[in-house]
């Protein structure tokens, strides 16, 4: 497939290598943990958010909180449909590793809501920056049944869109939510190898290794859930997730300590030794998702001509996002500002080996 598909990445990298440093430094983020959440608001309206801040909706929103919630959300799907819009061919592919994050929280929240009520006046917050047009998940919400949901889904066509189809019809057949949410990644996961591994290439691997990272991520909150119950001498083991890049099912299966589980993969050399010895789940799990953050981030000097450019920029953007939604939440909250600092993502320091 791959030797039918043009590639951009001259122009598309050109054009996202200057954007990298476009982003909220660390250093600010951490100064405005100290002030209130109405600076924070006033820093964004003299940031590249003040665009947002035009549109209709988040004007209506009385709330700070709500309205920069809503303002970074919209922001960031722009600049990520702007960047997609850069891409031709094959990168514009590989870029569906990170654009179907937004339809598959989409369609985790349609799920959710047709499985335990919803208020069909009200739409939640979509994600704007998928494959799937957040006019498509607005039908779905106010569908009068999960059968008439299901039947939109098949009328789409696209692949996601039957995938969700797929987990309704689980759920209409009475099985558990967990069960029909977990058909979804599944199927979702199952997409992408297919697609990627069609394209081939140094891009497709990186895409693979982006989606294989991220999949090992929620094994290792898996095994930490499947290990307290082995402790509490529960039967309630959940089974992992396939297309994982490190760490495989026997690993997952056969590993009693993390130490174990990471050993030998590059994972292992993203965790300070001290942190796998002694920290509590909840603590390594954040130091996980902080080394792939990280990894994602300077991605781009593995490679300056290929698709790490596009995962690096992206991977900012929806980095800044949470970021921002850390330090909204924790202004509005009234936390101290180390507690903010604490749980604000920097992965500036530290870095390691791609």
């Amino acid at each position: 497939m791959s030797r039918n598909l043009s590639q951009n990445y001259g122009y598309l990298n050109a054009r996202l290598r200057a954007r990298l440093t476009s982003f909220i430094q660390p250093r600010d983020l951490s100064r405005l943990s100290a002030g209130t959440i109405r600076e924070l608001e006033l820093f964004l309206l003299d940031s590249t958010y003040a665009e947002s801040y035009r549109a209709h909706l988040v004007s209506l929103e009385t709330s700070p909180l709500a309205r920069i919630e809503m303002a970074v959300s919209l922001g960031v799907a722009e600049r990520i449909r702007s960047t997609v819009s850069l891409a031709q061919g094959e990168p514009r592919e590989l870029m569906k590793v990170v654009t179907t994050r937004s339809d598959l929280h989409n369609c985790r929240l349609v799920l959710r809501g047709l499985s335990l009520g919803r208020d069909p006046v009200k739409s939640p917050s979509w994600h704007a920056y998928g494959e799937l047009g957040t006019d498509f998940f607005g039908a779905l919400w106010t569908a009068n049944s999960v059968l008439d949901a299901r039947e939109k889904c098949l009328a789409n066509g696209d692949p996601l869109a039957l995938a969700l189809g797929e987990a309704l019809e689980a759920r209409q057949a009475g099985k558990s939510l967990p069960f029909a949410e977990r058909q979804l990644l599944t199927a979702f996961l199952a997409y992408l190898n297919d697609l990627f591994g069609k394209i081939r290439g140094s891009g497709s691997d990186t895409a693979i290794e982006v989606m294989g990272r991220s999949v090992d991520l929620w094994n290792i909150g898996i095994w930490f859930r499947n290990h307290r119950e082995r402790e509490n001498n529960t039967n309630e083991a959940i089974p992992f997730l396939p297309f994982g890049k490190w760490l495989s099912a026997t690993r997952l299966e056969t590993s009693s300590t993390i130490s174990s589980l990471v050993d030998g993969t590059p994972w292992m050399r993203e965790i300070p030794g001290a942190s796998l010895e002694e920290g509590s789940a909840r603590t390594l799990q954040g130091e996980f998702n902080t080394a792939f953050w990280r990894w994602q981030s300077f991605l781009y000097r593995r490679n300056l001509l290929g698709f790490e450019v596009a995962v690096s920029y992206l991977s900012h953007l929806l980095l800044e996002w949470q970021n921002l939604n850390i330090l909204a939440v924790g202004l509005a909250l009234g936390h101290p500002p180390a507690e903010i600092s604490r749980r604000l993502i920097d992965v500036t320091g530290g870095e390691r080996p791609a």
